[in-house]
């Protein structure tokens, strides 16, 4: 009798099963599969959420992107970390053998009804508008399962299980109570829901999350490789800048070069004439002295406001020179830029396509490396090939204000020369000859000094009109580089929609 007695209560042990914060003899079937259909579920959710773990890093240029992938690595990690909290509860309440009936289900309640706030849809609305609608799979199931769940937990439950008059009862009794096709459709359901996020979720997440990689990656190469080609283009921009700042200084240094020289003549002319005390050179000596004065004093003045014309010029044309280019450059950057980024939200539309994603990435990979080889090429020429040489109006002027330079000497050397030999003692034939040439001369100075002074106002006037025309010039070339630019980024849009 105590041999069957024993018996009976192993069998019994055997077959009871923790359920609902009850034991139940023999075991509930359905029990398994709804603790089974959650632990997939943990795990596929955990597989969805690895999936985005690696967009923290993605960074893009527009809003629309880089908000796409922000709310992705936050909404799925959000919304799956809420999932596994339910599934943990629901194994929790599920395996429970025992509690207090009126707060084991209380956790499992709150989540549910936390979750059920949102619809999927709704969570993953600011990257579910980056794709094509065609290829977002149906998330109702999320909602529909969870809103049975609920059901489930707050309507059928919690009041049949305080209905039971024990803590361990029979199959027949829970199945009286709870049917077993409640049990079945519940665990059936559970069981889809892990399905669907397996085989549906998961490869369609790895595919957006993959698109975003992929987006992140063409623009970091384009914009790699325009940087690539500012560097160069740089460095020709500075180049030039640089060789019309020594143009500058060169010709500062040819406008003054034979100044000296000629203020040389004049101090000797000064000398020459204070030593005469005769009736003659003596008696008009302060005269010249004084016309020769204003005459050198008129000529430095002029060259030194016609080198700052110049060297006004030269700092215009330096920085139109390069400021030109460089706005010209960002112009054309733009417009590659803006149609890479029409491409990025392309890759996003095909994120589930296998082959749109192929092609795109040719097409991007090709444009990235043409247009910035353009970019890199074709500006810098606008200001450095022969056909624009800075150097050579200001070399020609250099010359002519050094003719100009060796005029004026020229004029004063004629006065001394006027002078050569003659002194107090010379025959007064001789000082009067002397003196009757320094009058005709002084009488013409005024002539002199206005031929001269034109000469410089033109050489400064040639200059700028010189560098006007190189200046244009430059423009229309890099107008016409920004156009080259524009069409690439259009056929490159073609090209993109072809995809």
């Amino acid at each position: 009798m105590k041999l069957l007695v024993v018996w009976l209560m192993v069998i019994s042990l055997l077959g009871c099963e923790a359920l609902f914060g009850i034991e139940v003899s023999p075991n509930i079937p359905e029990a398994a599969s709804i603790t089974s259909a959650c632990s997939k579920l943990i795990s596929v959710s955990q597989q969805i959420i690895s999936a985005t773990n690696s967009l923290s890093e993605a960074s893009f240029g527009t809003y629309q992107l880089q908000n796409g992938v922000t709310s992705m690595l936050s909404s799925v990690k959000q919304t799956y970390t809420a999932l596994i909290a339910i599934a943990q509860e629901l194994i929790t309440v599920t395996n429970a053998n025992s509690g207090n009936l009126d707060t084991l289900f209380t956790n499992l309640q709150s989540n549910l009804a936390a979750f059920s706030m949102t619809t999927i849809t709704v969570r993953f609305a600011a990257w579910f508008m980056l794709l094509d609608p065609s290829a977002i799979p149906d998330t109702s199931i999320v909602t529909l399962t969870l809103n049975d769940v609920s059901t489930f937990f707050n309507s059928v439950v919690p009041q049949k299980v305080k209905q039971f008059s024990a803590s361990r009862i029979s199959q027949a009794t829970f199945y009286n109570a709870i049917s077993k096709d409640q049990m079945s459709t519940f665990a059936q359901g559970l069981t889809a829901l892990a399905q669907n996020q397996e085989t549906v979720m998961v490869p369609f997440v790895n595919s957006v999350a993959g698109a975003f990689r992929t987006s992140n990656e063409k623009q970091t190469l384009f914009l790699t490789n325009a940087d690539s080609a500012f560097q160069s283009a740089e460095a020709t921009f500075a180049s030039t800048y640089t060789r019309i700042f020594e143009l500058n200084k060169q010709f500062r240094t040819a406008a003054n070069e034979i100044q000296p020289t000629i203020r040389s003549s004049v101090e000797r002319f000064t000398k020459s004439m204070d030593e005469f005390h005769d009736l003659y050179l003596g008696a008009s000596g302060a005269d010249y002295i004084t016309m020769a004065s204003e005459m050198y004093n008129s000529f430095s003045l002029n060259v030194t406001e016609q080198t700052k014309v110049v060297e006004a010029r030269l700092e215009l044309a330096r920085n139109s020179a390069t400021d030109n280019p460089v706005a010209s450059f960002g112009e054309a950057l733009a417009f590659g830029f803006k149609i890479v980024s029409r491409a990025l939200v392309r890759i996003m539309q095909k994120a589930t396509n296998t082959a749109g994603i192929n092609c795109l990435h040719q097409a991007i990979g090709k444009f990235s490396v043409d247009y910035t080889s353009n970019l890199r090429s074709a500006f810098g020429l606008c200001i450095s090939s022969s056909d624009y040489d800075f150097s050579a109006p200001v070399t020609a002027q250099m010359t002519t204000v050094k003719d100009i330079q060796n005029d004026m000497l020229q004029y004063f050397k004629m006065l001394n020369t006027a002078l050569g030999g003659v002194s107090n003692s010379s025959p007064v034939s001789a000082r009067i000859q002397a003196d009757t040439f320094l009058t005709a001369y002084f009488s013409q100075r005024v002539s002199i000094m206005t031929t001269l002074m034109q000469q410089l106002v033109n050489m400064a006037n040639e200059l700028n009109v010189d560098y006007n025309l190189l200046i244009a010039r430059s423009r229309y070339c890099l107008a016409m580089n920004v156009a080259v630019a524009k069409q690439l980024s259009s056929d490159f849009s073609q090209a993109i929609i072809a995809c």
